[in-house]
């Protein structure tokens, strides 16, 4: 066989293997190769058909371009050496370059789908200017990603970024940033050798190539023209048509779709890097809400509020820039983060609200909000407007200490507390404050009005009153809200602290007593006492040595109602016989937990028996050894 002959069959096999490679290929692949957010993203850029002039090379190599933050070239191939089905590998012009990025993913998406259609694909061409691109851009794989806005590393969830950077199998020449810094030397003297009439030349010929570079030149004699109306006109038929459908994703088999808000992104840019920020401000709060009911209609993971998400920064950036008054900025960014429900906005608003300010702008800010909470709290009112009022009082706060205005945010507190049960803030000021009687009434009060309906506030409530307690000093009261918390749910560390609490009380042994009585039966007399009594000022059980503040009651009869059945806690008295090297009570222990779960079978898990066994079996290995590997053999028993 001759050479020739020999290099067609060797190419002929070459192609064979690629095309049983791409027909093989299943999204699962896909995103074991790419990463399951490239996919997304991929699959989201080929259905918004920013793929085009894909092509395939006659050793089966996919050539294509495609739109992103800007045009970039993309090949995809399959390397049938690597492994029994072939591995994927690509090269890109854009920013992360590397093996997998979500532009090759777009390409494959788009081979596969004109395959599914028997469409016909065109040969790439061996002189297509794009494997030139790509091959100067394969000598400058290390280059400054920094440049380009198009640059979104998958997250940490999907691959790692660093792994994503591996060699391309393609002419690696490891020139680097170096290489990178020559071409472009090279391109700039290009150009500045070209005469006024040959670069107009060149200009016009790129412009009618490139539709995005005609659109930028429009934009450009429309804004210095003055026609900033048409350009807010055509940003908001953009705005319109992006949010007019929701996002969602099908996560069983990778499909979906992403709105796309780069191009809106882009007008915004373009006004405001040409000196418009006040039409950008224009447009801010109509995208703001928007995009927000996109988010809260669209059915995915969080890539409809990450692609809105990207234009905030534009819109604040423009805030800050705008003619507005210092108050009215402010304002801006407190009512976008008011709107946001979604996390959008964290921090991005921070260029507006950290700008070095007069005082008088933030007490405008405390004025304006203060005018909106004059609305009173009705009794039907929903949790989203109790919730929005809190918020809206927060900041009424804030703005009032930037204002210097201090003195009057109890008042706000007070007020406010009672509108949407924040009775939290308020106790904390008042303990910060040391008024220390004050904070417990407010805090009284607080307990009575959410014990049934926000036990979690009537908590923190009393948790606070512990805390004012160690403040004050008063031992007595701070060992009985040690109590309350073990008594709600036992455990090691805080027997350890109601001992701590109850020795500075001058009371230890009597409240040992109780506390290992309440371990070894699981019954607790202060929540019998409270069964047994309708009254909620009913007192403690006879011989408990501390007193029972008035407002933790509320707290305990709430528990009392929530609690599991009484059973010992022999989980508890493990790890404190272990923790004092007690091993005769670890192993007593641990065969009453034995012999409770052969007496309770189907609710044993709650003592977590089994998972004791091999803590115990090592604890008591030098000193009890025939245990030991009893209690071992059984757990092998048990697992086989």
């Amino acid at each position: 066989m001759s050479t020739k002959r020999q290099r067609t069959a060797t190419d002929n096999k070459k192609k064979q293997i690629q095309n049983e490679c791409w027909a093989n290929l299943s999204w699962d692949d896909l995103a074991n190769w790419a990463g399951s957010r490239s996919v997304s993203r991929g699959r989201a850029y080929q259905s918004q058909g920013r793929v085009d002039g894909l092509a395939v090379s006659e050793d089966g190599r996919l050539l294509a371009s495609v739109t992103g933050g800007d045009r970039y070239a993309v090949t995809v191939w399959c390397d049938p050496e690597k492994t029994k089905g072939g591995a994927l590998y690509s090269l890109c012009t854009c920013p992360v370059g590397a093996n997998g990025c979500k532009h090759a993913v777009a390409v494959v998406a788009e081979y596969l789908e004109l395959l599914g259609k028997d469409a016909e694909i065109p040969a790439a061409d061996p002189g297509d200017e794009r494997w030139a691109i790509l091959s100067d851009e394969d000598d400058e794989a290390d280059d400054d990603d920094s440049e380009a806005d198009d640059f979104e590393p998958d997250s940490a969830e999907d691959d790692d970024y660093e792994k994503k950077r591996k060699p391309h199998c393609v002419h690696s020449s490891g020139a680097g940033s170096g290489a990178r810094q020559g071409t472009d030397d090279k391109i700039r003297k290009h150009i500045e050798a070209k005469s006024r009439e040959e670069l107009a030349a060149l200009v016009w010929s790129l412009t009618e190539r490139f539709p995005e570079l005609r659109e930028e030149f429009r934009d450009r004699i429309a804004l210095g023209e003055g026609d900033v109306d048409r350009l807010v006109t055509q940003a908001r038929q953009e705005l319109k048509r992006v949010a007019s459908e929701s996002g969602w994703r099908n996560n069983w088999t990778g499909e979906g779709y992403t709105p796309d808000y780069s191009r809106l992104k882009h007008r915004l840019e373009r006004l405001l890097e040409l000196r418009h920020a006040d039409a950008v401000v224009l447009l801010g709060p109509e995208i703001i809400a928007l995009g927000m009911e996109q988010i809260g209609q669209s059915n995915d993971e969080g890539e409809t509020a990450e692609a809105l998400g990207e234009c905030m920064p534009v819109i604040f950036q423009a805030v800050a820039a705008s003619t507005l008054p210092p108050a009215r900025k402010l304002l801006f960014a407190i009512d976008a983060h008011l709107r946001d429900d979604y996390g959008v906005m964290d921090n991005v608003q921070d260029v507006v609200l950290e700008m070095p300010v007069e005082k008088a702008a933030w007490s405008e800010v405390a004025d304006l909000l203060a005018q909106r909470l004059k609305t009173p709290v009705e009794e039907g009112d929903d949790f989203h407007r109790r919730y929005q009022r809190d918020r809206t009082s927060h900041w009424l706060i804030d703005a009032l200490k930037k204002a210097g205005r201090e003195s009057e945010v109890r008042a706000v507190c007070e007020r406010e507390a009672r509108a949407t049960d924040s009775y939290e803030r308020l106790v904390k000021l008042l303990v910060d404050e040391k008024r220390y009687d004050e904070a417990e009434r407010w805090a009284i009060e607080g307990i009575e009005k959410t014990a049934n309906k926000l036990p979690g506030i009537a908590s923190s409530l009393g948790k606070l009153m512990g805390e004012a307690a160690h403040l004050r000093g008063r031992w007595e009261t701070v060992a009985a809200h040690a109590a309350w918390e073990f008594f709600d749910h036992p455990s090691r560390e805080k027997f350890h602290q109601l001992m701590t609490a109850s020795a500075k009380a001058g009371c230890q042994e009597n409240v040992r007593s109780f506390a290992l009585g309440i371990l070894e039966t699981g019954v607790s007399p202060f929540f019998a006492a409270i069964k047994n009594r309708e009254s909620r000022n009913a007192g403690a059980p006879a011989g408990w040595p501390l007193p029972v503040p008035g407002y933790l009651l509320p707290l305990l009869c709430t528990d009392s109602r929530s609690r599991m059945p009484d059973r010992p806690h022999y989980d508890v008295l493990i790890d404190m016989a272990i923790a004092d090297k007690r091993h005769d009570d670890v192993l007593r222990w641990y065969d009453a937990m034995r012999t409770g779960q052969k007496q309770q079978r189907g609710i044993s898990s709650w003592m977590g028996g089994s998972d004791y066994a091999d803590r115990v079996a090592a604890t008591v290995a030098e000193s009890h050894p025939d245990r030991a590997l009893e209690i071992y053999r059984q757990r092998v028993d048990e697992n086989l």
